[in-house]
């Protein structure tokens, strides 16, 4: 099984070869697996821009927010068998920093077992807010700012127009700000829905899809 982890990261040439390779292995009938992940933008790019053909018959895998009581659940059980002592209060503030977002998940979960290993194996306030905070400045550099990178001005704008709302944006509200008629604004509404940025909230409504995205454009 071969992985590729960040893959908006990883240089194309490289992954050509590599596609190349696993696609001799395949007619050789060799048992070998291929994993891409990374944000559903790079992905979608990667499948399509022709870097192998036989790419684009991959099976395409969301990974949709977990339920913040399911983050809550794998955190107790997780740092319980790791013989970490911490308040069901601290672990419910570190499941709810997530947002049930995969990424995140791994981030929060990670910087809290780092905060543990230095503090003697217990986790206090003070260290689970270092821990989120490690977390989110993380995500921000490898998921919010990667995602943002390839977009055009206008894609900007939209998503502009949305961070000026502190909740889900209604299509006519996005259209008045920029002052972009319906099929504008649902034109971009689809391409940032494709880019994995932004997500349908109800009827005529979006908001966005990776945490943290509303406060970096707010700043």
């Amino acid at each position: 099984m071969i992985t590729v982890d960040e893959i908006h990261a990883v240089d194309r040439t490289e992954i050509s070869q590599l596609a190349a390779d696993v696609q001799h292995f395949i007619r050789d009938g060799l048992p070998i697996g291929l994993i891409f992940a990374g944000l559903p933008s790079a992905v979608s790019d990667l499948l399509n821009e022709g870097v192998a053909t036989f790419l684009r018959r991959a099976d395409r895998i969301n990974l949709h927010e977990a339920a913040v009581a399911e983050v809550n659940a794998s955190y107790s059980h997780l740092f319980g068998e790791g013989g970490i002592t911490v308040s069901p209060d601290r672990i419910s503030e570190a499941a709810e920093a997530t947002e049930g977002y995969p990424f995140l998940i791994q981030l929060v979960g990670y910087y809290l077992w780092l905060e543990a290993s230095k503090a003697g194996w217990t986790l206090d306030e003070a260290g689970v807010q270092r821990a989120i905070a490690a977390a989110q400045r993380r995500n921000t550099l490898v998921v919010v700012e990667s995602a943002l990178s390839d977009l055009s001005d206008r894609d900007r704008e939209f998503l502009n127009a949305m961070a000026s709302q502190d909740g889900p944006s209604a299509a006519g509200q996005i259209g008045a700000i920029l002052k972009a008629k319906p099929n504008v604004v649902s034109k971009y509404r689809n391409r940032l829905i494709a880019a994995g940025l932004i997500e349908s909230a109800g009827y005529g409504k979006v908001d966005f899809a990776i945490p943290g995205l509303r406060q970096y454009l707010q700043r």
